[in-house]
């Protein structure tokens, strides 16, 4: 879908379908009015008869066949106005073009609850651009049946046209991003393997100008990644630790930093962050084996390595102003003779030694391989992403991912970029105990201990490999997948892609850290 800019009135613009918010209780403010007096009263009318007062998401359509605009679309954006009920807006709006086959939508983005001229606020612009552009998505490349929704979408919005059309960038790529990550998630286990996984990151770091290393399995050992190694000894597909390297246009290398990324330099440096998602294609459980019920939507485990590769790809685009690392550990977790065995004792990169007593608690064993990795780069902080524990669900429900920290500025930074992203994020504290709960009896660590406070544990295990490097986890357990027809508009079943508006956010401020 196309986005165009325009600072025509609302009430003069050309389009198929205008779609027009409203704030509770229903008062149409100046530009509805101003439409409505075009249509001769008949939008009032009509919102009267309906009993529409502007409750969040619900709608009002009216044909205008004698207007500029062919339908006029009434989206009640609830209360308060912000850029989430702005997001939302826009998502209705294009998602009510598809049934009626308007072709071309047009926003009027809202400069407050009432006026219809003046400068919109930039990031209700931004909002309107997400809102339209994630509503759009599509998964279709194996269905017949044709889905088009609008093929363009005009966003009326009066200000300085630079800015705006610098902040409508920022949010078509952060849509691009989000769409891609929403591809690799759907993408069936048998497609998206491992390989297929890193052949698309060589892709994108050809296209992009990213450093790109590929271990392989043999290489992962010899390096000291006995975790890592563990979860993929059940599967027949080879496993990948893909490392992206982002470095911005005119930076200047860091001294010892002219070897690819793994060769254990340690000196990337504090203005180097470092990405890591999990990547499990599929995850049967291996020999602690889930149920069939819980196998349904394990080809989405590897939602956090999506998030993280499909960040790297936006980086250029955007121009972040810092280094970034992007690791995503690819491996099935799957039951053959030689996988890994209940009771198992393992040394992972960072030297701790771990028992392996529930080999479906296999995310936070590649993460800490994935995080050790990151540190003896010597990056300057580590941000993981995780499809990592159901305890995090039923703490924080279906759309809201958890963050867990050693660093309480690095967490309250996330939290900020969640909030400006519209991305829900709540944080999850860290105690002692946890970590005291995760101590083996015979080694180091041990990757499980029971059910209670599953998502923190699981945490304090992983931070156990940050050692004294800022570090943060988000475990989006809940809001990586969506099956609940009650989401967000934007938000469609399947692939969610959360995350990565949220991360493109933070690395968007790193400047002005």
């Amino acid at each position: 879908m196309r986005f165009a800019l325009a600072d025509t009135l609302p009430h003069a613009t050309s389009c198929d379908l205008l779609a027009l918010l409203v704030s509770e209780p229903g008062s149409l403010g100046a530009a509805a009015s101003a439409v409505d007096k075009q249509l001769g009263g008949r939008l009032a009318d009509a919102a009267r008869a309906d009993g529409f007062t502007g409750k969040r998401d619900c709608t009002l359509l009216l044909h205008a066949l004698d207007s500029p605009f062919r339908r006029v679309l009434l989206v009640g954006a609830g209360r308060p106005l912000g850029p989430e009920a702005v997001r939302r807006f826009a998502a209705v709006a294009v998602r009510a073009a598809g049934p009626v086959r308007a072709s071309r939508v047009a926003l009027a983005v809202p400069a407050d609850g009432t006026a219809a001229d003046g400068d919109v606020p930039l990031e209700y612009l931004r909002a309107a651009v997400e809102g339209a552009g994630l509503a759009a998505y599509r998964f279709d490349r194996y269905r017949s049946r044709d889905d088009a929704g609008p093929d363009e979408t005009v966003l009326l919005a009066r200000g300085e046209h630079s800015a705006l059309a610098r902040v409508a960038r920022q949010a078509e790529i952060a849509v691009a991003a989000t769409s891609r990550a929403r591809d690799l998630v759907n993408e069936p286990a048998n497609v998206l393997t491992p390989s297929a996984l890193a052949d698309l990151a060589r892709d994108i770091a050809a296209r992009d100008g990213l450093g790109c290393r590929v271990i392989d399995l043999d290489d992962a050992r010899e390096m000291g990644m006995g975790l890592f190694a563990a979860v993929a000894a059940g599967s027949a597909q080879p496993p990948k630790f893909i490392v992206l390297d982002y470095k911005p246009e005119g930076a200047a290398p860091a001294a010892g930093t002219s070897r690819a990324p793994g060769a254990g330099s340690g000196s990337l440096g504090p203005r180097t962050i470092a990405l890591a998602g999990k990547g499990i294609t599929f995850d049967s459980g291996g020999l602690s084996i889930k149920t069939a019920g819980g196998m349904a939507t394990m080809k989405g485990d590897m939602a956090g390595a999506a998030a993280v590769i499909a960040t790297m790809g936006s980086l250029r685009d955007l121009a972040v102003p810092v280094r970034v690392l992007g690791i995503a550990p690819a491996t099935e977790n799957m039951i053959n003779g030689g996988a890994t065995r209940p009771g198992d004792i393992v040394r992972g990169l960072g030297g701790k030694t771990v028992e392996i007593n529930n080999t479906d608690a296999e995310g936070r064993l590649v993460l800490a391989d994935a995080i050790a990795f990151a540190v003896r780069e010597g990056v300057g902080e580590v941000i993981d992403l995780a499809t990592l524990t159901g305890s995090c669900v039923v703490a924080l429900g279906d759309h809201t991912g958890g963050v867990m920290s050693n660093d309480q500025p690095l967490a309250d930074r996330l939290l900020a970029a969640a909030k400006a992203a519209g991305e829900q994020l709540w944080q999850l504290p860290l105690y002692e105990e946890f970590t005291d709960a995760m101590r083996g009896e015979i080694s180091d660590l041990k990757n499980s201990s029971g059910r209670e406070a599953g998502a923190e544990r699981a945490a304090a295990f992983m931070a156990e490999f940050a050692g004294g490097t800022p570090w943060a986890h988000l475990d989006i357990a809940g809001p990586a997948f969506n099956e609940d027809r009650k989401a967000p508009p934007y938000v469609p079943l399947g692939g969610t892609g959360y995350g990565v508006r949220t991360l493109l956010r933070y690395l968007e401020s790193a400047a002005g850290r």
